[in-house]
């Protein structure tokens, strides 16, 4: 017989919910949302609406038991990447023990392990010690509108486990991002006098040198025993109008993954600073503009819901370390903000999603249900 949570990831794939920030064909969360909430309000759960932009809402499901001291939030996206080139992605195919489908890993098999979760306990609310609370959230997958928003109600929660594909592993740290852009500007001239013009590429290409050779070999001495070095990466380019005009400006774009312990907003300062320097002793005129500063996720491993995970995990047989990851997700956001420790636990790999061969496995998907349940009945405040 196929595990609940099986049958409904299988639904979830089948609706398209691209991020609206992905353009042309991208519907969004709204049907996807629509699903959720008719199965949510069939299990008996009470099933809320928060408005984030225009079409696009989060969903607020709770199971309330009595327990308002001990309040345990799972959350993940309803949202994905665009279909790309993937082959049926919006169709639910199974092989070898995979289950392929735009989705599947990043990140509706941990939503259907965590929907599946709350009718289950719906079912037996005498089994918690805690009340729970499931925010379907929006727009993780550009600029995480929709867990900033859930955040402004300001719900009392107690911890939170944030549903990304980590291959069953307990992820207590990850990095954030400092992301910005690098504006050179110049003097447009006709290319057979390019000496009356100045040449915004070419001062661009000497600040990438600057990047590549001093900043980036800097960074490997900030390092993280759970996540790594802190990392720098150049991920666009563009500039100049035509081949016969001398550009006036270039703009380059800018990652900057922090570790835990690192503040955003001083990383961006400390390489504003670097670059004005720079551009200062080269001549170069420049201007930078901040994209998205992003904390780090460093839970105490010694928080109530760290350990609730590791005696869960042991208990049912499945891996009990803790771990960081080098991506980020919406769990920096509810500690980093709001003081909650929080962890990040699901099925799949990072290598998988957003690939053209998206999938997850379909038992880690079955395990996920089953440790959801019990770090639920287990968890108390």
């Amino acid at each position: 017989m196929k595990h609940a949570a099986l049958e409904l990831l299988e639904k979830l794939i089948a609706i398209q919910s691209v991020n609206l920030h992905y353009g042309e064909g991208a519907q969004g969360e709204m049907e996807i949302s629509r699903f959720i909430e008719a199965y949510c309000l069939k299990a008996g759960l009470k099933v809320s609406r928060q408005p984030v932009m225009e079409g696009r809402d989060n969903l607020i499901i709770e199971l309330r038991t009595g327990h308002p001291g001990s309040v345990l939030l799972f959350e993940a996206h309803m949202d994905t990447v665009s279909l790309g080139s993937m082959e049926n992605p919006l169709e639910a195919v199974y092989r070898k023990g995979r289950l392929y489908g735009r989705g599947a890993c990043d990140t509706k098999g941990a939503l259907a392990a965590m929907l599946v979760t709350m009718e289950t306990c719906a079912a037996a609310p005498e089994l918690l010690s805690s009340d729970l609370v499931l925010c379907a959230s929006v727009d993780e997958e550009h600029a995480f509108r929709g867990l900033l928003k859930f955040l402004e109600l300001d719900m009392p929660v107690s911890a939170a486990v944030v549903g990304e594909p980590t291959e069953l592993k307990i992820v207590v740290a990850h990095k954030g991002c400092v992301r910005f852009a690098v504006h050179t500007h110049g003097k447009a001239a006709h290319s057979s006098v390019p000496h009356e013009g100045e040449n915004a590429i070419v001062a661009m290409a000497e600040i990438i040198r600057y990047l590549a050779d001093i900043v980036t070999p800097e960074l490997a001495s900030i390092t993280d025993g759970l996540c790594g070095p802190a990392t720098l990466s150049v991920g666009t380019i563009s500039g100049g109008d035509q081949i016969n005009i001398v550009p006036e400006r270039c703009t380059i774009q800018v990652d900057r993954r922090i570790i835990p312990g690192e503040d955003p907003i001083a990383v961006m300062l400390e390489l504003e600073e670097g670059l004005e320097q720079f551009c200062r002793a080269k001549g170069l005129r420049h201007s930078v503009e901040p994209l998205l500063l992003d904390y780090a996720l460093d839970t105490p491993h010694d928080s109530p819901i760290v350990k609730a995970a590791r005696d869960t995990a042991e208990r049912i047989g499945l891996q009990s370390g803790i771990f960081g990851e080098t991506y980020g997700s919406d769990a920096s956001k509810l500690q980093g903000i709001k003081g909650i420790p929080s962890l990040v636990y699901g099925p799949g790999s990072i290598a998988q999603a957003h690939s053209r061969e998206e999938w997850v496995p379909v038992q880690a998907v079955e395990e996920a249900a089953t440790f959801y349940v019990e770090l639920a009945r287990a968890f108390r405040a």
